[in-house]
């Protein structure tokens, strides 16, 4: 009887999903936010317009067999209009994609046995506008990466995350359409450099019962390499996942590029009047200047906890221009939303420059190795010019109980 009721539920239930974002740039989050995105599927502007609605149902899901195109148009001149931009990479960079869940999730509001068979990057040699893709078959035969299978069955933990697969998303149950879903994965450090279609497969009900996603993507030697094309196309954010924590391979997330400070578009400056370096500015001279910070990685180091905590709830601010700017990465913390000053509810990652004095960024510590750890790893991004940091310094708060 269980395996009837099983069979008519899974039948019931629309199976599609399309990859929305090639380069997100929040591993593991719980809610999309358009302005993480740096880059796009093919043809995504036909489906996916940039401040949408996340998950929205326009024909953007595509189910090849392995002697069908995993493409669901083909390559032509205009795959990539406006703001949608194609994918960039480089070598050793941590990916993270980014898709709607629409319904296919594990969790106490579905069940346990919601089916997942896989999930993979194949890539084949980008072809010329106006040639036809090569089949799925070939795709195949060009593995980039292996994204698992999230955990099934009875007595799995469904409200365990992050995990591997198709169903990592923790915000699922609050909406299982249109929540979101996130992979990662790290580009080999030796993958060669060129043009490249990647192709996101995934099996749902079967071994054989394929979604796919098709998206153009250039391999570039380094981050360098990489920002100064994204910079050149007018996109400010130049952030790299600096996680170290596991991929949805199950090997430890890279950190190349994250040594180093963010790449940012040099100003045009006009030769000054004065004795000091403070040309381009009216009335340059000597005086003092601006120390504007673009990206930071290190560790929350936190109090030890008491005997018999068992929750810690970590606020970490932001002030001024800085909360309206940052893009922050945390890891041995789950981050369950941000607040404002005044306690209201923000759902979107950033405050799209609505001048917030202060934003929250909740963090929850529920795991014993976590809170005995008595530290958070940060990754934090700023976008478009940076932020004065050492003018307004983020502070942190404890609460445990």
């Amino acid at each position: 009887m269980k395996l009837f009721a099983l069979s008519a539920f899974s039948a019931g239930v629309a199976a599609h999903s399309w990859i929305a974002c090639t380069d997100y740039l929040e591993k593991n989050g719980r809610y999309y936010d358009h302005d993480l995105c740096r880059a796009w599927p093919r043809d995504a502007h036909n489906y996916a317009a940039i401040g949408g609605t996340f998950g929205g149902d326009r024909g953007f899901d595509h189910k090849p067999n392995s002697g069908s195109s995993p493409c669901k148009s083909s390559r032509n001149n205009n795959n990539y209009q406006g703001e949608h931009h194609s994918t960039v990479y480089y070598q050793g960079q941590q990916v993270v994609l980014a898709h709607p869940m629409k319904n296919h999730g594990t969790g106490p509001c579905t069940n346990p046995y919601i089916p997942d068979f896989g999930n993979w990057i194949y890539a084949t040699p980008q072809t010329e506008p106006g040639q036809a893709d090569q089949v799925l078959s070939v795709f195949k035969q060009n593995e980039v990466a292996d994204l698992g299978r999230s955990p099934t069955g009875n007595g799995v933990d469904t409200e365990a995350y992050p995990k591997i697969g198709y169903a990592n998303a923790p915000a699922f149950c609050e909406d299982t359409d249109k929540s979101l879903g996130t992979y990662s994965f790290n580009i080999p450090v030796d993958y060669p450099a060129g043009s490249y279609t990647f192709s996101w497969v995934w099996a749902f009900n079967g071994p054989t019962d394929y979604y796919s996603t098709c998206f153009e993507v250039e391999i570039v030697n380094d981050k360098a390499a990489r920002d100064a094309i994204v910079l050149g196309r007018g996109q400010s954010i130049t952030t790299a996942i600096c996680d170290a924590t596991g991929t949805s391979t199950g090997e430890a997330g890279s950190t190349v590029g994250c040594d180093g400070a963010e790449t940012t578009q040099p100003p045009t400056t006009t030769p000054g009047t004065g004795t000091g370096g403070n040309g381009g500015h009216s009335g340059a001279g000597t005086g003092d200047a601006e120390i504007r910070t673009n990206q930071m990685t290190g560790n929350i180091i936190l109090q030890p906890a008491a005997s018999g905590i068992t929750r810690r709830e970590i606020h970490v601010v932001f002030f001024g221009e800085c909360s309206d700017d940052a893009v922050p990465n945390f890891w041995y913390a789950d981050m369950t939303g941000t607040t404002s000053g005044d306690g209201s509810l923000l759902r979107k990652r950033r405050s799209d420059g609505t001048g917030l004095n202060e934003q929250h960024f909740v963090l929850v510590q529920t795991a014993a190795e976590d809170i005995q750890r008595a530290k958070i790893g940060f990754h934090w991004g700023f976008s478009n010019d940076g932020c004065e940091l050492l003018e307004m310094s983020s502070v942190v708060h404890v609460t445990d109980s």
